[in-house]
Order: C-alpha cells, then structure tokens, then sequence
C-alpha cells in the first residue's frame, strides 16, 4: 500500500481507486491503517504494521498536500548535481541479469 501512496501526486484517483480495492477486495486495511504488504496474485496480506511504511504513506500524503515539501526540505541544487554522476553509473532493470 505504502508504494500506491508515493503514486499520488502523478494520478490521485488511480492511487484512491487502488486503495480502495486493497481495502475492500483483499482486507489489506486494519485498525492501525494499511498493512505492510499486500502479494495481490495470491492475494495475501502480511497483517503487521512497519513503521517505515507507515512513514511513507504519511510523507506522501503531506507531500500531496503541500507542494512537494519533504522534496524541498531534502533536495537543493547542489545535492541534485552530487548526486546526478552516482545515479547515471547505475543500470536500472526490471528482469534479472541472463533472462530470455
């Protein structure tokens, strides 16, 4: 649940839509918020709560709300330009090294 959260500023209602069915369709909501994570192929739900998750959903929504503020206070110019050069050495992929 936590990542449809950091989805929010790019399609909102998707992200509510999504939310919605984690809730409704897999039970993936508990009295203390969302649970950890949710396999939504077998459709189990790890029903713990980690904090760290917890801290994101409630950043990207404060982030929704307000213009980005966690990436303001965290990301100037000079921090984007160190960071930059490491960035580009690293190769991105969604399948594994070697598969057809």
């Amino acid at each position: 649940p936590h990542a449809a959260f950091l989805a929010l500023p790019y399609e909102p209602r998707e992200v509510l839509r999504n939310l919605d069915a984690l809730r409704d369709n897999l039970g993936a909501y508990g009295p203390g918020g969302f649970y950890d994570s949710v396999a939504v192929v077998s459709g189990t739900v790890a029903t713990r709560y980690l904090a760290l998750d917890q801290a994101m959903i409630m950043g990207a929504i404060g982030n929704y709300l307000d213009d980005d503020m966690i990436k303001h206070y965290f990301v100037d110019l000079q921090v984007r330009d160190a960071l930059r050069p490491l960035m580009a050495m690293e190769t991105f992929s969604a399948g594994v090294e070697g598969e057809g």
